[in-house]
């Protein structure tokens, strides 16, 4: 049974706080909060229990052992303690101890920094651990990797999981094993290769399973379309005829036409029908009338679960079929969970986040759980047990 922190009496305590705060950051400005306002309620608890924490987490992918200021977690600190009014010490040099001098809260820099991290370096794991007298984990995002300042911790120290980490799970396992049917499925992004088992294990669990982006360009032409210039994998060609030939194939469905651009300029978008795609065509959004088939699934849905805008968000036009989906499920009163980074900040975008069930700041960690593998970090919590 996992080990929550709000059935553990813990007070007066040290606390090695292990978050992911691994939010975008333009000119020292948080571009989207989502992970950090999640992580609040964990730390108001620790507080509330007269306890003092220490702050862990990761931002981006610096060159481990070299210091980026790129990726420092100076402004994560600053925005954090404007939120919660506290006085947050950041600590640049904290390997070798820490100071909380007249707050109750430190946080670590960047823990990306340190040599050892992503090895999960046993060593770094005792100097990190001798910092604090309690570990609770509560960086869902990063519970499918071994590494110190996580994963190494949990043999050194009486570990737990955060209130956030709980909820993720719950959410999850709510959406896998018991969802209220129809249940439909939104799986997209650029490569059909880290999704494919993701698509194999709920093609049997849901009514409906819609595809976008370049996993809907690989299956489009698996089925013998013209797809033109448009982004899609040839090294899983077959593996998508292996669904195509599945039971449940009924299930998958397909746009009835797509949104085009040609001759590699995005400044002449065109709606076609699959049929009508040419060879120097890019498959960029999904088309009006798929658009309007996929809001009907919706509306007669239960529980929506999606992963990934559907077009090249990145430019308009082309985000207009994902907008209209986030807008379809918002309205919609089925459970709607989203997991995944991507669709997240479009939906934050549309001041969507509060029409939504249930947001999830997991991405790759949430998938692997969503496939049935086996996650080290939960594993050592006792959430397989």
């Amino acid at each position: 049974m996992l080990k929550v922190l709000k059935e553990a009496n813990i007070n007066n305590k040290i606390v090695l706080l292990r978050l992911d705060l691994n939010v975008p950051i333009s000119q020292n400005k948080i571009v989207s909060n989502f992970r950090i306002i999640k992580s609040i309620p964990t730390i108001e608890h620790l507080i509330k229990n007269n306890n003092k924490i220490v702050i862990l987490s990761h931002l981006g992918r610096p060159k481990e052992g070299e210091v980026d200021e790129k990726y420092s977690l100076k402004p994560v600190a600053l925005y954090l303690s404007e939120k919660i009014k506290q006085n947050i010490i950041f600590e640049k040099n904290w390997v070798n101890g820490v100071d909380f001098k007249d707050s109750n809260i430190i946080m670590c820099e960047n823990v990306r920094f340190q040599n050892g991290e992503k090895l999960n370096s046993s060593e770094l794991s005792r100097k990190i651990s001798s910092l604090g007298d309690i570990f609770v984990f509560d960086a869902f995002g990063v519970s499918h990797r071994k590494e110190s300042s996580a994963y190494g911790l949990i043999d050194l120290m009486d570990s737990y999981a955060g209130q956030l980490l709980e909820n993720e799970i719950n959410n999850a396992l709510m959406m896998i094993s018991n969802p209220v049917n129809p249940l439909t499925t939104i799986i997209s992004g650029a490569k059909i290769s880290t999704k494919i088992t993701l698509i194999s294990k709920l093609l049997n669990k849901s009514s409906h399973l819609i595809i976008g982006g370049g996993i809907l360009n690989t299956f489009l032409f698996a089925l013998g379309h013209n797809i033109g210039t448009s982004l899609f994998e040839s090294d899983y060609v077959d593996e998508a005829k292996k669904i195509i030939k599945h039971k449940d194939f009924e299930k998958l469905i397909m746009p009835i036409d797509v949104v085009c651009s040609n001759n590699n300029s995005f400044d002449n978008p065109q709606t076609k029908p699959i049929s009508m795609v040419q060879s120097n065509d890019k498959i960029l959004d999904i088309g009006a009338k798929s658009i309007d088939k996929y809001v009907d699934i919706i509306k007669k849905s239960s529980t929506v679960f999606w992963n990934g805008p559907l077009g090249y968000v990145e430019q308009e036009p082309y985000d207009t079929g994902t907008v209209k989906i986030a807008k379809a499920i918002a309205i919609s009163n089925c459970y709607s969970m989203v997991g995944g980074g991507d669709t997240l900040p479009i939906i934050e975008k549309l001041s969507l986040i509060d029409n939504f069930s249930y947001l999830s700041t997991g991405g790759g960690a949430l998938l692997k759980f969503i496939e049935g593998k086996e996650l080290p970090i939960l594993k050592k919590l006792g959430a397989y047990t």
